[in-house]
């Protein structure tokens, strides 16, 4: 695909090329090189937290030791190479720069957030909760990500089933949102007891979903920015999040952080559940600290003036 990319930047007589990720890029240096397209400025967004090579591996992709240098050493050089590197936040470019050993950031990397959607649902709690057939009198929490071993869905699940078990009149109700095998984490809640609380979708529009919980939580063991739980914090949800990658520059002041621990959490979910005034007050915090989020239009501009220097 890179070097498809070279190509067609050719034959389109492009001047600036962005990649998504190092081994596109890989490709599409091979070809600068043998087409001659001096000309051309491009350079890369890394995506994970950490070197590529890490994040993939960290999703699934086992790879050995040999590989693991081999890769980094060649992410390595594509990265020198490039004209930019960018990545969401000044955390995960550190991060980069440790895995490809490296004594700092270099100073053609740049940290550019993600961009929320263009608008956030306004609709009050119990119109959502109508237009989803939620009950009124639950309390509903929501996790939304890929149905992935690093995300650690089982470690949510489990919270909120003691959570349940302590607070039956409370009716805790799970929501997850997002792709992937639900058995294993069925099988779990049905052996915890808490089986038909939990529900799975896959919707396109995540919207309704944040307007209706009382409360957002991520478990997850690694996240470069965290888009869902950015946009929980632009809803106005209480959150509960891991302190994982760029999660804790991400959400600052308008989350409760937690280590990626069950026991963390469910005190973290106990206490938002048992105190309203907890709740609204890290509501409270998520409505500053979103005072001062870069609009789209300022993330396009940056991007703008990246290709053109």
């Amino acid at each position: 695909m890179g070097w498809f990319g070279a190509k067609t930047a050719r034959d389109k007589h492009f001047a600036v090329v962005h990649l998504h990720d190092p081994w596109l890029a890989l490709g599409f240096w091979c070809g600068v090189k043998i087409l001659r397209l001096s000309h051309i400025r491009w350079g890369i967004t890394e995506h994970g937290f950490g070197c590529y090579s890490r994040a993939t591996h960290d999703d699934g992709l086992v790879q050995g030791p040999r590989v693991q240098r081999l890769l980094r050493r060649m992410e390595a050089a594509v990265l020198r190479a490039a004209h930019w590197v960018v990545a969401p936040t000044q955390m995960a470019l550190e991060a980069t720069a440790r895995d490809l050993a490296l004594p700092s950031v270099p100073t053609h990397w740049h940290a550019i957030p993600h961009c929320l959607t263009p608008s956030i649902d306004q609709r009050s709690p119990p119109l959502a909760r109508n237009l989803l057939g939620w009950s009124a009198t639950s309390i509903h929490i929501l996790g939304v990500g890929r149905l992935v071993p690093l995300k650690r869905f089982d470690i949510l699940v489990e919270a909120c089933a003691i959570i349940s078990q302590r607070h039956p009149s409370s009716n805790v109700q799970l929501h997850i949102l997002g792709e992937g095998d639900q058995q294993g984490l069925q099988q779990l809640a049905d052996r915890l007891g808490f089986g038909d609380q939990l529900h799975f979708s896959v919707v396109d529009d995540v919207q309704p979903y944040y307007a209706a919980a009382d409360i957002y939580a991520s478990t997850s063991t690694t996240e470069s920015f965290g888009l869902a739980n950015y946009e929980a914090m632009h809803a106005g949800l209480p959150c509960v999040c891991t302190s994982v990658g760029g999660v804790p520059e991400v959400m600052g002041i308008g989350a409760w952080l937690v280590p990626v621990d069950l026991d963390a959490v469910v005190r973290a979910l106990d206490e938002l559940i048992t105190a309203p005034a907890t709740r609204q007050s890290l509501a409270a915090r998520a409505t500053l600290q979103v005072v001062n989020t870069p609009t789209t239009d300022t993330i396009a501009a940056r991007y703008a003036q990246l290709f053109q220097s």
